[in-house]
C-alpha cells in the first residue's frame, strides 16, 4: 500500500471505536465527525492526483517523442539526401556543417533540426529540377509520413510543447502537496486520539480492548518509498518501457523492487526486477498494450509502494 493507505486505515479502524465509546469526546477541537469527513476527503484528492499525474506524463511523453522524431529526421534524411544527390556540392557543403552537431541533448537536436529545414527545401527543389522530375522526400517514422513543412510546424510549436511541462508539474505538486496535507492531518488526529483514549481507560477495560484493533506503528522505521521520475516508452527496439527514479528514495529498505502489470493480461502486479538507481528498462511490449508500473520497498516494519503510473506503448521510433 501507500503511505496515505495506511493512515486511512488506521483511520477507518480509529473511527467507529471513538464513535462507540466518546462520541462527545473531542481531541484539539475535533470531533469524532471531522475524522469521518477527513477519511472521506482521501479519495477526491487521489483522484485528482492522478489525473494530475496522467497530465503531466502526457505532457512529458509529446515533448521526448517530438525530439525523438525530430532526432530520428535529422539523421536519417540528411542519409537520404546524400544518396539521391552527392554530386551537388553546394548541398553537399551544407550537410557538412549540419554533420558537425551530434543530435545528443535537446539543445543539438533542435540546433540540428533548424539547421536540416533549408537544406530539406533545397534537396527538394534539386530533387524536382533532375531530368526526370522526383517527388519531394518524406520520412516515415512509426507509420507516418514527414515532411520538411512538418519538421518546421514542429519546430515552431515545441516552445509551447515543452512549456507545457513544468506547468502541468507545478499543478501535480499542489495536488500531492494537498493530499500529504491531509495524510498528515488525520495521521496526528488518529495518533492524539489513541493517546488519549489510552490513558483514560484502564487495562482490561471494553476501550482498551478495541484499541486493539487499530494497528499501531512498529519500532522499525517504514521504508520510504522510491518515486518514479519518469515512465517513458524508448530503449533499443523503442518498445520498451524507460522507468527513472527521484533520488533520496528507499531509506531503512531492505529489498527494491519495480513491479508492473501489461493491462488486461496480468489480474495484479505479477512482474518484477530489482530497482536500479540508474533507472529500469522493462519489455519489450507489443504496440497497443497498457502497462502500468510501481515501485515497491520492503523491510521488517512493512511494505511500501508508489502510485502506479500508466504508459501506452505506441508505434516504435527507432
Amino acid at each position: 500500500m501507500e503511505p496515505w493507505e495506511y493512515t486511512k486505515q488506521r483511520a477507518q479502524e480509529t473511527l467507529p471505536i471513538w464513535q462507540k465509546y466518546g462520541p462527545d469526546l473531542k481531541v484539539a477541537g475535533l470531533a469524532y465527525t471531522d475524522l469521518d469527513q477527513m477519511i472521506a476527503q482521501f479519495e477526491p484528492l487521489l483522484q485528482a492526483c492522478i489525473e494530475a499525474q496522467d497530465t503531466f506524463d502526457e505532457a512529458f511523453r509529446a515533448v521526448q517523442g517530438t525530439l525523438q522524431v525530430m532526432r530520428v529526421l535529422g539523421t536519417r534524411v540528411p542519409q537520404i539526401i546524400e544518396a539521391h544527390l552527392d554530386e551537388n556540392r553546394w548541398l553537399m557543403d551544407d550537410l557538412r556543417d549540419l554533420y558537425q552537431v551530434s543530435p545528443r541533448t535537446e539543445e543539438s537536436i533542435l540546433k540540428r533540426a533548424r539547421m536540416l529545414c533549408p537544406v530539406w527545401e533545397q534537396a527538394n527543389e534539386a530533387m524536382a529540377a533532375l531530368p526526370t522530375p522526383q517527388p519531394a522526400i518524406v520520412r516515415c517514422i512509426a507509420g507516418r509520413a514527414y515532411t520538411v513543412q512538418a519538421l518546421r510546424d514542429m519546430l515552431e510549436g515545441f516552445a509551447a510543447l515543452a512549456q507545457a511541462v513544468p506547468d502541468k508539474k507545478e499543478a501535480l505538486k499542489k495536488r500531492q502537496a494537498a493530499l500529504g496535507v491531509l495524510d498528515q492531518s488525520v495521521d496526528r488526529l488518529n495518533k492524539r486520539w489513541y493517546k488519549l483514549a489510552k490513558a483514560s481507560y484502564d487495562e482490561g477495560s471494553e476501550v482498551r480492548q478495541a484499541l486493539k484493533r487499530i494497528p499501531t506503528e512498529p519500532s522499525t522505521p517504514a521504508p520510504t518509498p522510491v518515486e518514479m521520475a519518469t515512465v517513458v516508452q524508448g530503449g533499443e527496439t523503442g518498445l520498451q518501457v524507460l522507468v527513472e527514479y527521484v533520488p533520496g528514495g528507499g531509506k531503512h529498505a531492505t529489498t527494491e523492487l519495480v513491479k508492473w502489470q501489461v493491462v488486461g493480461v496480468d489480474t495484479e502486479f505479477a512482474h518484477s526486477a530489482p530497482l536500479e538507481e540508474k533507472g529500469n528498462v522493462l519489455g519489450p511490449f507489443g504496440v497497443g498494450q497498457v502497462v502500468r508500473v510501481i515501485t515497491e520497498v520492503r523491510n521488517s516494519a512493512g511494505t511500501r509502494t508508489t502510485a502506479p503510473r500508466t504508459i501506452t506503448i505506441g508505434q516504435a521510433i527507432v
